[in-house]
């Protein structure tokens, strides 16, 4: 069984008996109804009506537990709640569990329809006592999963982006565990053969596990000697992920069990390019053109992340239900202009968009009237995706640097689009503008037309709901690569089960990012960073690839930075920076000829770019 827990929807797949790998339907209801694809797209998202019950009874036993359908629901019914629930209602609804779940430090409040208050801390710091929304989440997965019609399964596996680290990853892994094996029937936790045997692992990465398909999809078949460089752009709900390797055929007596072998040794990705994030995008600047009535009407929206504030925007801008109702409300009618939906894109030419909100005192606005422009709003649309297409092709020239010595000259680089959000007419025309370019460029310098890049759609089922799409074709490369099976995957992007540092280290040089320190400098090492004449020093960082160019202008909304303190001033001294783990560095004042010894003049200071 393989579960993709993804931002916006969670696709589950299995594999029975037979080498078949199969959808399965999560939180439709009846399944007696015809199928349909969207079926197999289960929303990641709790409706918490009555918590407080559903506790009581989820702590009453240890397998299947009389827990209550009503008392929170999940999936297609929650979704569909949302939809149709009032802005009283909003806080009962979580549907940010994987970023609250990737997020460090962000802490979590839900209101159940009753009123119960959970406030929860971080997902790392969650204690073995606390409710845990992801282990619920799993829980009715779970109870999905295991029933009569499906029969019992006790091996699970679990993809996840490139970007979680290692804690990250695990704590996951135990809240899937504790709520599958909730759902379990009592009778097999009264025999311990049965539960020794659950099994929740890891998997491959999102994007490398859609590799596994993707490649066997468009009959890649490498004999011999030959390798195919493959790279994938995976556009998902929340975010897009970078994968890049090489896929060839089994070699020697350690590979002999399997047929191919994966190495993916480059990773990357644009945290905030998502669907979801760009109708988030789409509704922030909806919201500000409409500023004047928003606030004569006394309407609230919230920020989005990279979203500014703007001149007069004090009173418009909230963190309350109401403002994140208005915001859902609006991202709902916008979706047909970023789904190109033909049959409802009408309404957008005629200049103005009728939306429901609710003011700062909960009255509901029936069908306010925004000004849109469309054009603008494509425009937007296009200059972000266009943001992540440089950021892809900036992370694959690096990985190129690194690891192109071991392709033959005329590999042809093959890029695979996933995730829904590649469907996009504009993510396929972006990237052959740019292939086009530098094939042009490439040509011009070497004298000679030379094909370099190969792209491939999102895969589609051409309504055969039962091959891999570009959604879930993430869970059948799970089962693909899982252990035991017949590919063999190697991830160089982890060392000792730890990725990468997840920022680019820099100064502002000319008004320009000048990278100093890599996301693939090796951890505990001590780098020099800047002269310790002043008491403090200014850090540039930020997540984008492009920044490593050293082109990228400093006020760039992906850059941030700090001012930190220096305890010792000294005109000899320089300031050593080191990184601890994906998120978190030590900075220190030392001489030169006293770092390697670890000899300092002043104290060790820890920062947590995360956290900013």
């Amino acid at each position: 069984m393989s579960i993709d827990f993804g931002t916006k929807s969670t696709v589950v797949a299995c594999q029975k008996e037979s080498v078949k790998i199969s959808s399965m339907r999560v939180g439709t209801g009846d399944l007696g109804s015809s199928i349909e694809a969207h079926h197999y797209e289960n929303p990641t998202i709790i409706a918490f009506h009555d918590l407080q019950s559903f506790i009581t009874a989820y702590r009453q036993r240890e397998g299947r537990p009389y827990t209550a359908w009503h008392d929170i629901t999940i999936s297609h019914t929650a979704n569909n709640a949302l939809l149709n629930s009032k802005s009283e209602f909003f806080n009962s609804f979580l549907f940010e569990l994987k970023q609250w779940a990737g997020n460090k430090n962000k802490k979590l409040k839900v209101v159940d329809q009753y009123g119960f208050v959970l406030d929860l801390p971080p997902f790392l710091e969650l204690s073995a006592d606390d409710i845990n929304p992801i282990e619920i989440y799993a829980y009715y997965l779970g109870l999905y999963i295991n029933n009569m019609h499906n029969g019992i399964f006790l091996n699970y596996v679990l993809s996840f982006p490139v970007t979680y680290e290692l804690a990250i990853r695990e704590k996951i892994l135990e809240s899937f565990h504790k709520g599958i094996k909730k759902s379990l029937p009592q009778a097999l936790h009264q025999q311990q053969e049965y539960m020794d045997k659950l099994q929740v692992l890891q998997g491959a990465s999102e994007p490398a596990a859609y590799a596994v398909v993707a490649l066997e999809s468009y009959d890649f078949d490498p004999c011999d000697d030959d390798v195919v460089f493959y790279s994938v752009f995976d556009f998902g709900g929340g975010t897009t992920d970078f994968d890049f390797g090489v896929f060839r055929e089994s070699q020697g007596a350690k590979e002999r069990r399997y047929d191919y072998v994966i190495e993916h040794f480059g990773a990357g990705g644009d945290k905030y390019l998502g669907g979801e994030n760009l109708l988030d995008l789409l509704a922030f600047e909806v919201f500000k053109a409409n500023k004047a009535l928003l606030l004569e009407k006394n309407i609230q929206c919230v920020l989005p992340p990279e979203c500014e504030e703007f001149l007069g925007s004090e009173m418009l801008l909230s963190t309350s239900r109401e403002a994140n109702m208005n915001m859902t409300n609006l991202v709902e009618k916008l979706r047909p202009l970023w789904e190109n939906k033909m049959d409802r894109l009408d309404e957008f030419e005629q200049g103005n968009l009728g939306v429901n909100l609710i003011d700062a005192d909960a009255n509901v606005l029936a069908n306010v009237e925004l000004d849109i422009n469309s054009e603008n709003l494509i425009n937007i649309m296009e200059q972000r995706i266009q943001r992540g297409v440089d950021n892809f092709f900036e992370r694959l020239r690096l990985t190129m640097n690194k690891y192109g010595g071991r392709l033959h000259e005329s590999t042809i680089i093959n890029i695979f689009l996933a995730g829904n959000s590649s469907k996009s007419d504009i993510v396929t025309r972006l990237f052959d503008e740019r292939i086009t370019q530098e094939t042009q460029n490439i040509t011009q310098n070497s004298g000679k037309e030379t094909k370099i890049y190969e792209v491939f759609p999102p895969l589609s089922s051409d309504d055969d709901m039962e091959k891999p799409t570009g959604k879930t074709g993430v869970a059948f490369g799970l089962i693909r690569s899982r252990k035991g099976g017949k590919i063999l995957v190697i991830d160089e992007n982890i060392e000792q089960d730890e990725i990468d540092f997840s920022f680019y280290l820099g100064e502002n040089r000319k008004r320009k990012f000048k990278t100093l320190i890599k996301r693939d400098t090796t951890y505990h090492t001590w780098v020099e960073f800047i002269d310790a004449s002043v008491n403090t020093f200014e850090l540039f960082y930020s997540s984008a690839p492009m920044v490593s160019n050293n082109k990228t202008s400093i006020d760039d909304q992906s850059i941030c930075k700090m001012i930190l303190p220096i305890d010792v001033v000294n005109e000899d001294a320089l300031v050593y920076i080191r990184l601890m783990n994906p998120t978190q560095i030590e900075y220190v004042v030392a001489l030169p000829d006293e770092i390697e010894n670890e000899t300092y003049l002043g104290q060790i200071e820890k920062i947590d770019l995360g956290a900013s």
